[in-house]
């Protein structure tokens, strides 16, 4: 246990029964909102998903990502598999179709694109690449039609051998991503060998950087924390149980610094949190919240222990206003959601970074509560 673990009001997961019913009786009173894509609709345009917002009005100035676009993939990808909806496939296509255009010829992908659909020169560093295998993965796994499956597939396969190459999160999305391709290619041993060497390389990560008071992959909680454990409890998954482990550890270790016992407080982008230093309480970003709920569904599947669907639960709720505010973040009359809980409120701008992350999670809880889609048969490799 981290020292932040046993400061008051601190977390301890032995103060969580291990057994309180189905997962359904592990829920809270809070009513969760049907999920909506009309926020994302607004924001969409014949090109792609614009990735911010002035309020809810769309700002084209800052053009599009494929990150964005990729995370629409996954969200529209998971809503279309309940709700197979014109729209909902509508909106798929436009953006799958702005994810396919990002790859270059040897298997990387161009991030930032303007308004006027040129893309931008020497964008920064990104994760954009791993991104797009998990959406691509994820079009594998749930595929609207068998006819997705070959395109998905080669487009998949050319960005794969570029796995190597990424950071600790970029490996982390592409693990999700590889996990999902295997679900329809269980014979893909070039697939397995880049999902181990991912897996690996987070594992080396965290034997390098952990302490005794710091079960951690590197020495700060920053951006995405919980994608790193999940990604983890995945392979472990697929590639056998010798990630979970350290996926158990990471995930305790980032709740005892996240949760106080009574709601989620996500670790502030205003000087996140280093070790040894003092931790940023703001701005809380929603993509931590939506890790975080996939991280803890898979927490509940790798040790059939229903503390983590009681948390899992609080940390959606850190949405609707259970969080160091007592603010909502989700705009129930627009569908969307704001941008961070900042120290005096809200953000007001919804852009498509924080609505897709409130959607995965709506998602995710959905099903939590109600249980996964008919899963498809899996076929071999050719």
């Amino acid at each position: 246990m981290s020292k932040d673990s046993k400061k008051k009001g601190a977390f301890n997961p032995s103060f969580l029964p291990r057994k309180c019913g189905s997962a359904a009786e592990a829920t809270s009173g809070i009513k969760i909102p049907e999920p909506s894509l009309a926020h994302l609709k607004k924001l969409t345009d014949d090109t792609g998903l614009l990735q911010h917002t002035r309020y809810t009005i769309p700002y084209r100035a800052d053009g599009y990502c494929t990150d964005d676009n990729a995370r629409a993939v996954i969200a529209v990808t998971r809503y279309y598999a309940r709700h197979p909806e014109p729209q909902a496939l509508d909106l798929l296509n436009t953006y799958l179709s702005f994810v396919l255009h990002s790859q270059n010829s040897d298997g990387s992908v161009k991030n930032l694109m303007n308004f006027d659909r040129t893309w931008q020169k020497n964008e920064p560093g990104n994760d954009a690449l791993g991104r797009v295998l998990w959406a691509l993965g994820m079009v594998l796994a749930k595929p609207p039609s068998p006819a997705y499956l070959p395109i998905i597939k080669e487009y998949f396969e050319n960005s794969a051998v570029c796995v190597e190459k990424q950071s600790p999160r970029g490996m982390a999305y592409s693990i999700l991503g590889m996990s999902d391709y295997l679900k329809w290619f269980p014979e893909a041993d070039d697939i397995k060998k880049q999902l181990e060497i991912a897996a690996d390389s987070l594992v080396a990560q965290y034997e390098k950087n952990n302490f005794p008071d710091w079960q951690w992959f590197d020495g700060a909680l920053t951006y995405d924390n919980a994608i790193l454990p999940y990604a983890l409890f995945v392979a472990g998954f697929t590639l056998g149980n010798k990630y979970l482990e350290v996926a158990e550890k990471t995930c305790e270790f980032l709740l005892a610094n996240t949760f106080n016992g009574n709601h989620f407080s996500f670790i502030g982008c205003q000087g996140w949190y280093k070790r040894g230093g003092t931790r940023a309480t703001f701005d809380q970003q929603p993509i931590e919240a939506a890790s975080t709920v996939m991280m803890l569904r898979a927490a509940y599947d790798a040790t059939q222990n229903n503390k983590y669907l009681i948390l899992q639960r609080k940390a959606f709720e850190w949405f609707l206003g259970e969080n160091d505010l007592h603010i909502p973040l989700y705009d129930f009359k627009t569908k969307g959601c704001s941008d961070g809980l900042m120290s005096d409120g809200v953000n007001p701008n919804q852009g498509a970074e924080s609505t897709l992350s409130f959607l995965l999670s709506l998602l995710t809880i959905i099903e939590s509560i109600a249980g996964p889609t008919v899963k498809t048969k899996s076929k071999k490799s050719r």
